[in-house]
């Protein structure tokens, strides 16, 4: 996504989106940009093609970068939305390559679609009323 279409789409001017970047950038903020500055991941979503594809309740497809990103999304979105969120992610399973979909909700409750899988999801726990660090990096 071009820091372009970020600045019309916000109703932002480019100087400023290009400056909002670099800042997330180099403070580590999970977001990558290719060589031409648009911006290809921010977590836990990327505009990139991957394997694991993403089905928001409330309609938008995007990809996950990784499997642990997919399991991140309706948690990280639904709080920046401030609405609940459930996330279909369609994947394959890493072991056999079975097609997989996995249902996962704004509070990381999760269930399968297909019969007789039992994925291995890992779900950090992290006591956020209580949490302090100022990510989850290093604190966790």
């Amino acid at each position: 996504m071009s820091p372009a279409r970020i600045a019309a789409a916000l109703h932002l001017e480019a100087a400023l989106v290009i400056q909002l970047l670099d800042d997330l950038e180099r403070h580590l903020f999970f977001l990558v940009r290719d060589r031409r500055g648009n911006v290809s991941w921010a977590f836990p979503v990327s505009s990139d093609r991957t394997p694991h594809r993403l089905r928001f309740s409330t309609g938008e497809r995007v990809y996950a970068a990784c499997g642990e990103d997919s399991i991140a999304t309706p948690f990280v979105q639904a709080r920046l939305r401030k609405e609940r969120l459930e996330v279909e992610i369609e994947t394959s399973c890493a072991h056999c390559g079975r097609p997989l979909h996995i249902l996962v909700d704004e509070q990381l409750r999760w269930r399968v679609r297909e019969p007789k899988a039992d994925p291995r999801v890992f779900l950090p726990h992290i006591d956020w009323p209580t949490f302090r660090g100022p990510n989850i990096i290093n604190d966790y």
